[in-house]
């Protein structure tokens, strides 16, 4: 079963859909009439694995979760839910009123559809999908679907309404998003949690009962006498000890609810046997670090297979969690690409938050009997923009499981452009407060139109998102935008090899405006910082992207920015000019002519509702002719048939090849001609892909480039005019320990070896370093072992 619609009307933000009462064509649902007055439902569609909710402040996004759970269970529903602006919140005598709340779902199975069935008394009805629409806690009302028949209503008793879809309606649940996986652990606590919270189970809470203890006894140690005469002091001096006692419930239940996350991620998910713990905890308490050393390497390494962290930290693939015993705590430290081990508190809490979110989704175990919903509410909070896209992948393990558990089907709420799964921008809801009395209500056809209704949720549009952790492809305009982008999502599938499309999750499309603009776009990612973001580049085989490529190519400072590798005009794509009666100049002298003049006239449909005069609909015949008395452009040659009269904008006419391959069933006399662009596309994805995997490798090339400087600028500081050789060493395997299993890494350890051999550092290790002018010489050039190797001149 699968929730397909979220029905809400006088339910907080949610009045009723003042467009929907209006339009000429609307017509009212069965459910939607009160006292013979029609009041619309605001409707959400759900999609059947993962819902992307956004929307601007206030704009209702967090009341459409509840609303779901409402509806869902019965439970929580209160008056004061009830819409302020409705025309139903009323203080007068006898006018109580409830918000009104639905939920469709869809995909019964027979097992489901038998318990409707048992729950409605109608044993024998046909069931497609159902509805069931709560107006407060004693009033519920189903709807049931049939195939070419009216809905067929049945009114649930209210002695009834609490036993309703138990055992088979779908049930939901939340991953908390402002917990997050604690600094340390007691041993105590992770054996006996009946400990109180903020106590004994933390260190600081140890440290304060300590000092407390010290305040009581400089009180009490000169004896009763003077005790009595510090009698005013007493409540002073006893401040330590009541500070942690008077916690507020609230911070000991967050607390509480942390220190079990650290339980869950050792015994739960780690599968560490608790009598393990109690054993670690007697070990460091009698002093046997030997053993105690033993458990705890087995515990990280059981942590490591388990939790296979790297799989979801895609920032960093050496990233590793561990714990280490301090006194009576377990404390959690994690490990970097660079050796060098971190505790919690010398980390971002974005990481304690996503490993938070990872503990909570996999220590979740699906219902065996039914499906399930998860709900989260603004995860993006607390995580930067790459976590956010490594969140992406643990929402689509709920939704499409590589096991045999049951799918999970997930809806968030959120405020960043991060969270947005670009490959399915199907999936994005965007909701909006309407002025006055409106109320939210929900835009529609959001992910068209180049996410201009997401300007207001986020104060900007997607596209402005770029070079933040991923691969940036710069094109010359927005329509080269929209047409990658779109043909991408129509093309991505768990089927559709990763080289013939383009993860729009991970490779940003950035249009510059025009071919002249590439090379300062060039500067703006690659010429200002350390660290550069991978970039490569798309241009036209026209006169501007020719002389655009020289610049790049040829230009000194332009091949330090960007190497001529990297960019790729049109023209050079063979498979994709495979067959066109036409040179490849640009991404729309692929479309045949079919498609060419059916993406024109609909685009010229558009405009017309804009205009008084009507459009010149084109022929292909027409257009051919153009073409035969002078070769040009494709899209030149389209301009010419509309005349001087109209003008086709390339953003427009790129959006109305979308939809027109996205809807192709729509029109199967253009089936042939979209399936060839589509090829053509899939061709230039390969060579774009191709691209971006080494620019992504030269990319990791240069932060470990940029790690190895570090720790030789520090070694050279620390020994500026001369060092042992054993210090020599000891750097070196400081070197060694940073680098990744990039065939860049194995390009620095060889130097590394030859700089072990060169200056003798395994001998008369008390000596210093010979010739160490060279050696620093030598030292500099360790981040350019890889160009070095290859015979690069750099």
């Amino acid at each position: 079963m699968k929730l397909k619609t979220v029905f809400a009307r006088f339910y907080k933000s949610f009045n009723y859909d003042h467009i929907r009462r209006v339009h000429a064509q609307a017509q009212p649902k069965p459910w939607e009439m009160l006292d013979g007055i029609w009041y619309p439902y605001i409707e959400v569609h759900i999609d059947p694995n993962i819902t992307t909710i956004v929307g601007a402040n206030e704009s209702g996004k967090s009341h459409l979760l509840s609303a779901i759970e409402k509806a869902l269970s019965g439970k929580g529903f209160e008056q004061r839910d009830l819409c302020r602006y409705s025309p139903f919140f009323s203080v007068e005598r006898g006018k109580s009123f409830w918000p009104h709340l639905g939920l469709e779902w869809s995909d019964l199975t027979p097992e489901e559809k038998d318990g409707l069935r048992r729950d409605i008394d109608s044993g024998s009805i046909t069931i497609d999908s159902f509805a069931m629409f709560r107006e407060g806690p004693d009033k519920l009302q189903i709807f049931v679907h049939r195939s070419d028949e009216q809905p067929a209503s049945f009114a649930i008793q209210p002695d009834r309404i609490a036993v309703f879809g138990q055992g088979w309606l779908p049930r939901s649940f939340r991953i908390k998003p402002d917990v997050a996986l604690p600094n340390s652990v007691a041993l105590g606590w992770l054996i006996d949690a009946s400990i109180p919270s903020g106590l004994l189970s933390t260190r600081q809470g140890r440290a304060s009962l300590m000092s407390g203890a010290m305040e009581l006894w400089q009180t009490l140690a000169p004896g009763h006498a003077h005790f009595a005469q510090q009698a005013e002091q007493f409540h002073k001096k006893w401040s330590p000890i009541f500070t942690p006692l008077a916690a507020s419930d609230r911070h000991i239940s967050r607390e509480t609810e942390a220190l079990s996350l650290a339980k869950d991620l050792l015994v739960e998910l780690g599968n560490v046997e608790p009598t393990k713990l109690e054993d670690l905890a007697k070990a460091l308490s009698d002093g046997a670090d030997g053993y105690a050393n033993a458990l705890v390497t087995r515990i990280n390494e059981q942590l490591a297979k388990e939790l296979n962290f790297p799989k979801w930290w895609v920032q960093d693939r050496d990233f590793s969690l561990r714990i280490t015993p301090r006194e009576f705590d377990l404390v959690f430290t994690v490990r970097d690409r660079t050796g060098t081990e971190y505790t919690f508190a010398e980390r971002s809490s974005g990481l304690k938050y996503f490993l938070s979110y990872l503990i909570q989704s996999r220590c979740h175990k699906p219902a065996a009997d039914r499906f399930e919903l998860l709900l989260m509410d603004e995860p993006d909070a607390y995580l930067s923009a790459e976590a956010q896209q490594d969140l992406l992948k643990i929402f689509d393990d709920f939704a499409n499981p590589r096991s045999d558990a049951r799918p999970v089907q997930v809806v968030y709420v959120t405020h960043s452009p991060f969270l947005i799964d670009k490959n399915h921008a199907e999936r994005v809801r965007v909701l909006q407060k309407g002025a006055g009395f409106d109320g939210t209500r929900v835009i529609r056809n959001a992910s068209q139109n180049h996410y201009e209704p997401l300007r207001s949720a986020f104060g900007g549009f997607v596209g402005e998102t770029a070079f933040v952790g991923a691969c940036n492809l710069l094109v010359e305009g927005v329509g080269d935008q929209i047409i990658l982008a779109g043909i991408a999502r129509l093309i991505v599938g768990p089927d559709v090899p990763e080289s013939d499309t383009l993860d729009l999750n991970r490779i940003v499309i950035v249009p510059c405006g025009s071919a002249t603009q590439v090379p300062y776009m060039i500067h703006l990612v690659r010429g200002r910082d350390a660290i550069r973001p991978p970039v490569i580049v798309l241009l036209d085989s026209d006169k501007a992207g020719n002389d655009s490529t020289k610049i790049i190519k040829n230009d000194p400072k332009m091949k330090r920015l960007l190497a001529p590798e990297y960019v790729l005009q049109l023209g050079d794509v063979k498979e994709a000019a495979s067959g066109l009666p036409r040179p490849l100049t640009e991404i729309e002298d692929m479309l045949s002519l079919p498609l060419a003049v059916a993406a024109t006239n609909r685009y010229l449909s558009e405009v017309q509702k804009y205009r008084e005069t009507p459009p010149p609909m084109i022929s292909e015949e027409r257009v051919s002719e153009i073409l035969k008395a002078k070769p040009q452009p494709l899209f030149d040659a389209l301009g010419q048939a509309v005349g001087d009269d109209w003008h086709i904008d390339k953003i427009g006419f790129a959006r109305a090849i979308v939809e027109i391959c996205t809807n192709s069933t729509s029109n199967p006399a253009l089936s042939a001609s979209i399936d060839k662009f589509v090829d053509r596309v899939r061709s230039l994805f390969r060579g774009l892909n191709t691209m971006r995997r080494k620019a992504e490798r030269d990319a990791s090339h240069e932060r470990v480039s940029v790690a190895v400087d570090r720790l030789r600028k520090i070694f050279l500081a620390d020994n500026p005019n001369q060092a042992t050789r054993e210090q020599a060493r000891f750097f070196l395997e400081q070197v060694e320990d940073s680098l990744d299993d990039s065939i860049e890494a194995d390009a620095i350890r060889t130097s590394l070896r030859s700089l072990n051999r060169d200056f003798k550092l395994d001998e008369e290790l008390t000596a210093v370093v010979p010739d160490y002018e060279q050696f620093g010489i030598r030292l500099a050039a360790l981040k350019n072992a890889f160009e070095l190797n290859r015979g690069s001149p750099g």
